[in-house]
């Protein structure tokens, strides 16, 4: 393949991403100056990412999310939890305490949802 196929293969796969719904980024791309673009969520580069297989750049299912989601929350708790029994301070106690709370809840809607 030479260099002309290759840069008709990337333009193809970037209008292809872009009927996906991707959109053209004024930003160009830090590492080699070309086109960038946003699809779902992700920035990506048309010159130095491989954007032949769209279908990997899906975004994770939802139930996935969630168990990340849950597994970050408990893992902030557990910090604050080793931070709350080191703390002295009333107030900031009490800020742990609550804040301990609040990612407790997210974790019963996170339970909920699966």
């Amino acid at each position: 393949m030479d260099l002309t196929e290759a840069k008709k293969g990337k333009i193809s796969d970037a209008t292809e991403l872009i009927r996906r719904g991707a959109t053209l980024l004024k930003e160009s791309c830090p590492k080699c100056g070309g086109v960038q673009v946003r699809y779902k969520n992700r920035i990506l580069c048309i010159n130095c990412d491989d954007l032949s297989n769209v279908s990997s750049l899906e975004m994770s299912s939802i139930s996935e999310l969630t168990t990340n989601l849950g597994e970050l929350v408990t893992s902030k708790i557990q910090k604050l939890y080793d931070a709350l029994s080191k703390e002295e301070d009333l107030d900031k106690q009490a800020r742990i305490a609550n804040l301990i709370l609040l990612y407790m809840e997210i974790m019963e809607k996170v339970k909920k949802s699966k």
